[in-house]
């Protein structure tokens, strides 16, 4: 019996290894550009601003972006992207001109 328990336990460790050590794909995240209200697929871009236009908080390196008017916009987490897509001139008065710090009211 003690055998045949421990087969059946060396049984389930070793399919747990087997099934964590596979590659997972890699999601990609879509960026958005938008333009005259359109929104389409972009390139990577480096973002130009250091906050987010919404919330103020940094942005990390895999922050969602958003193109608008020639520049690309960071943000702190998904969310703040669809918010500013609905409106990027009320976010983008939230940057100072080097979009290093937020000036709007959080």
């Amino acid at each position: 019996m003690l055998k045949q328990f421990l087969m059946i336990y060396a049984f389930v460790i070793s399919i747990s290894i087997v099934s964590c050590a596979q590659e997972k794909p890699e999601v990609q995240k879509k960026d958005s550009v938008l333009q005259s209200g359109q929104q389409t697929e972009t390139v990577d871009k480096v973002p130009w601003n250091k906050v987010c236009p919404v919330k103020g908080n940094p942005i990390e390196a895999n922050s969602p972006t958003v193109e608008y008017n020639g520049k690309v916009y960071a943000f702190c987490c998904p969310g703040c992207d669809t918010k500013f897509a609905k409106n990027p001139e009320k976010y983008i008065k939230n940057l100072s001109e080097d979009g290093k710090k937020f000036i709007g009211k959080k």
